[in-house]
C-alpha cells in the first residue's frame, strides 16, 4: 500500500509525542518527614505483607509484633506504619488514582472500521484504519497535566500519611496520660478507704459523731466515681490508640504502655527563627495547595486546543465485485462545540483562578495558625512547669509539715486527710498541665508541617478536566 500524507504526518506526530514526553516529577524532597514516613510505610508493608488478602482473626507470628516492653511514641508510629489499614488503604487508592491519571493522558490506539454492503450478487467491502490525531499532537501536554495531577495526588497523599502519623502521637499521649491518672486515681481511692474505716471505727467506739462519718463516707464514694470514670477514659483512649495503630486479637490485648508521660524539656525545643525556617521546608498544605494550582494551570493549557476542534485522520481501501480497489486518505474535522470551546476555556480559567485563590488562602492561614500554636506551646509549658515544679512540691512540703505536726499530735488524723486530699488536686492538676503540653507540642509539630491549616475546599482533588479524557 501506497504511503499517504496522513500516515506519515501521524507516525511524526507519535514520535514527537513520545520523545516531548516529560518525566514524572517527584513531589516532595527525600528527607522530608512525610515523604520518609511514606517511605517507611511502604517498605514496611511490602516487607511485612507480602500478598493481599482477607482479613482473619488468627494473629500475625511473633516475629512480626513489638518487643514486650512499654509502646514508646516512636514505636507507635512504626508500629502503624507497618499495621494500619487506613494508612494501606490511602496509599493503594491513591497508586490507582495515579495509573489512571497515566493511562488518560495517553491517546487511543488505531480504530479500525469494516463496511460489508450487499447489492443482488454484487458485494461491497469497505475498511478504514484511523488514528486521533489531536490525541497526537497534545499528548505532550496531556501527560505534563497528568504528571502535575500526580504530583498533587502524591502530595495529598504525603498529608494524610503524616496526618495519621501525627494523630498516633497524639492518641500516644493521651492514652499514656490517662493510663497514669488513673493509677494516681488508684491511689486515692485507696486512701478514702482508709480514711473512711478509721471514721466508722471512730464512731463506733463513740469518738466521731454522724456527720463526721459522714463526710470521709462521701469522700470515698467520691474517689470510687472518681477512678471508675478514669479507669473508663484509661480503656477508651487505649482502644482509640489500638484503633489508629491497627492492632487486634492477643496484640491488643498485650498493648503496654509506659507508666508516665516524658518529662518537661527545660527550655521550649524551639525558637522564632528555627520555628519559621522548619515551616518553609516542611509545609505541606501550601506545597499541596501550589501543586493544585500548577495541576489545574495544566489542565488549561492541554485542553485549550482540544476545546476548539478535533481531527482525525484515516486510510480507506473499498472493494466491490469486479471493479479494482479503491485506496484513498481521509482527514475529518470536527468542532469541539457550537461556541467553539468558549465555555470550556472559561471554565479552566476560573478553575485555576480559583486554585490559586485557595493556595493564597492556605499561605495566609498557615502563618495565622503556626503563630497560634507556638503561642499555645509556650503557654502550656509555663503552666506545666508551674503546676509540676512550683505548686506540686509546694503541696507536698505542706503534708511533710502536716505530718510532723500529726506525729506532734498536734492535729488530728483527719487534717492530715484534708491536706493529702488537696495534695491529690495539685497532682492530678500537674498531670492535666503535662497532658496539655505533650498535646500542644504535637499541634506545633502538625502546623509546622501544614496539617491542620488547610481548608475544606482543599480537601478534595480537583477535577482533572481535560487530563481524563480518553484518546481515541
Amino acid at each position: 500500500m501506497t504511503t499517504h500524507p496522513v500516515l506519515m504526518a501521524s507516525a511524526a506526530a507519535l514520535l514527537l509525542s513520545a520523545c516531548a514526553a516529560p518525566p514524572g516529577r517527584t513531589a516532595l524532597p527525600a528527607d522530608h518527614p512525610a515523604q520518609v514516613a511514606l517511605d517507611a510505610h511502604r517498605a514496611l508493608t511490602a516487607e511485612h505483607a507480602p500478598a493481599a488478602q482477607a482479613p482473619t482473626a488468627t494473629p500475625p507470628a511473633a516475629s512480626d509484633t513489638e518487643p514486650a516492653r512499654p509502646l514508646s511514641a516512636d514505636d507507635a508510629v512504626r508500629l502503624a506504619l507497618r499495621r494500619s489499614p487506613a494508612l494501606t488503604a490511602l496509599v493503594a487508592q491513591s497508586e490507582a488514582q495515579a495509573a489512571e491519571a497515566r493511562a488518560q493522558a495517553r491517546p487511543g490506539l488505531l480504530s479500525l472500521s469494516l463496511t460489508r454492503l450487499r447489492r443482488g450478487e454484487a458485494s461491497e467491502l469497505e475498511r478504514s484504519l484511523g488514528i486521533g490525531l489531536m490525541d497526537l499532537f497534545t499528548w505532550p501536554w496531556r501527560s505534563a497535566a497528568a504528571d502535575r495531577q500526580i504530583a498533587a495526588g502524591q502530595q495529598a497523599l504525603a498529608v494524610q500519611v503524616l496526618g495519621h502519623v501525627q494523630a498516633v502521637r497524639q492518641q500516644w499521649v493521651r492514652a499514656v496520660a490517662a493510663q497514669q491518672r488513673q493509677a494516681y486515681q488508684g491511689d486515692v481511692l485507696t486512701a478514702a478507704k482508709t480514711s473512711a474505716e478509721l471514721a466508722r471505727r471512730m464512731q463506733a467506739a463513740g469518738h466521731f459523731s454522724h456527720a463526721q462519718a459522714a463526710q470521709q463516707a462521701v469522700g470515698e464514694v467520691e474517689a470510687q466515681l472518681a477512678h471508675n470514670q478514669a479507669r473508663q477514659a484509661a480503656q477508651r483512649e487505649r482502644e482509640s490508640l489500638v484503633r489508629l495503630i491497627g492492632l487486634q486479637g492477643e496484640e491488643a490485648r498485650a498493648l503496654q504502655l509506659p507508666d508516665r508521660l516524658p518529662t518537661l524539656p527545660t527550655q521550649p525545643a524551639w525558637t522564632p527563627d528555627s520555628l519559621a525556617e522548619a515551616a518553609r521546608a516542611r509545609r505541606l498544605d501550601t506545597r499541596l495547595a501550589e501543586a493544585r494550582w500548577q495541576a489545574s494551570r495544566s489542565d488549561g493549557e492541554s485542553g485549550a486546543l482540544r476545546s476548539l476542534v478535533d481531527i482525525e485522520g484515516e486510510l480507506q481501501r473499498n472493494q466491490a465485485s469486479g471493479e479494482p480497489a479503491q485506496r484513498g486518505a481521509g482527514l475529518q474535522i470536527r468542532l469541539a462545540s457550537i461556541d467553539f470551546g468558549a465555555a470550556r476555556r472559561q471554565a479552566s480559567r476560573e478553575t485555576e483562578r480559583a486554585a490559586l485563590a485557595r493556595w493564597q488562602q492556605t499561605t495566609l492561614v498557615a502563618e495565622s495558625t503556626l503563630r497560634e500554636r507556638w503561642s499555645d506551646y509556650l503557654a502550656t509549658l509555663d503552666t506545666a512547669r508551674q503546676a509540676t515544679e512550683g505548686l506540686q512540691p509546694l503541696r507536698q512540703r505542706l503534708l511533710g509539715e502536716r505530718l510532723k505536726q500529726y506525729n506532734g499530735m498536734l492535729i488530728g488524723p483527719f487534717e492530715l486527710l484534708a491536706e493529702a486530699r488537696a495534695h491529690t488536686g495539685a497532682v492530678l492538676t500537674a498531670l492535666d498541665a503535662q497532658r496539655e503540653f505533650w498535646l500542644a507540642d504535637a499541634a506545633l509539630n502538625a502546623a509546622i508541617d501544614g496539617l491542620d491549616t488547610t481548608p475544606a475546599a482543599l480537601q478534595a482533588t480537583p477535577a482533572s478536566g481535560n487530563t481524563a479524557e480518553a484518546g481515541h
